[in-house]
């Protein structure tokens, strides 16, 4: 089965003329997370499917995913680049508090970003029908890690709701009365979150192509905001 899927995502990715061109090998495993690729320039790639996400409807959309980010990986696309994101980094001022946490929740703040490239071939490749249902998932999680009652998880959650909206209205599936928007909006009212609009725009409206530079300015502003929403809290 996960062999079946892998050869209709890659015959799939071979039409749109980037299938990958580095060696690809696959691993079922039992994972937290759905999956995962970890990519060495000229090695090849490994994807980890996990044991649920390989006995579920989505193993050829998770597969599409990942091998998006190959995709996106081989033709040095701007977002998947380590550098960038390291210069990008680079030019905040964490304050002393805040300098033993960011780097996760900024790490997660980038893997958004790569995420929205890599489903731009996703999408393109399984289709949409299941895209809505499964964000609406990401934004109702949301609120469970909010719950925690920390700062730093009601940021979290503010990024992944964001990402959520801003991937369905990039690809045209979040009307104008979606209850995913009045979950978002709840969300930033109980929480605090004043730049959910702000972030929502900057990953609906990211640009391919995109050059290094302005993926770095990019990835510049999204950190910023991520720092300021933790700031707001203790000022």
């Amino acid at each position: 089965m996960v062999r079946r899927a892998y050869e209709s995502v890659q015959a799939a990715y071979a039409k749109l003329g980037v299938a990958p061109q580095w060696p690809v090998s696959l691993v079922v495993e039992n994972m937290e997370i759905m999956g995962a690729t970890q990519s060495r320039p000229g090695g090849g790639h490994l994807i980890h499917v996990s044991l649920r996400a390989a006995k579920s409807e989505m193993l050829a959309g998770l597969i599409a995913h990942e091998m998006g980010h190959i995709a996106r990986t081989e033709a040095r696309h701007p977002s998947h680049n380590p550098t960038i994101h390291d210069r990008a980094m680079a030019r905040l001022r964490v304050p002393p508090g805040f300098r033993r946490g960011f780097p996760r929740l900024a790490h997660n703040a980038i893997n958004h970003v790569e995420d929205i490239y890599a489903d731009d071939y996703a999408m393109t490749v399984i289709g949409t029908d299941r895209a809505h249902g499964f964000f609406a998932e990401w934004v109702g999680n949301a609120a469970s890690i909010a719950a925690a009652g920390t700062r730093w998880d009601e940021v979290a959650g503010a990024l992944d709701i964001a990402f959520s909206l801003g991937n369905l209205a990039r690809h045209r599936l979040l009307r104008a009365n979606d209850p995913l928007r009045r979950e978002a909006e709840t969300f930033a009212k109980t929480h605090g979150i004043e730049a959910l609009d702000a972030l929502t725009a900057l990953f609906r409206d990211l640009p391919d192509p995109v050059s290094d530079a302005e993926c770095e300015e990019i990835l510049v502003t999204l950190l910023e905001t991520t720092l300021r929403e933790l700031q707001r809290a203790s000022a």
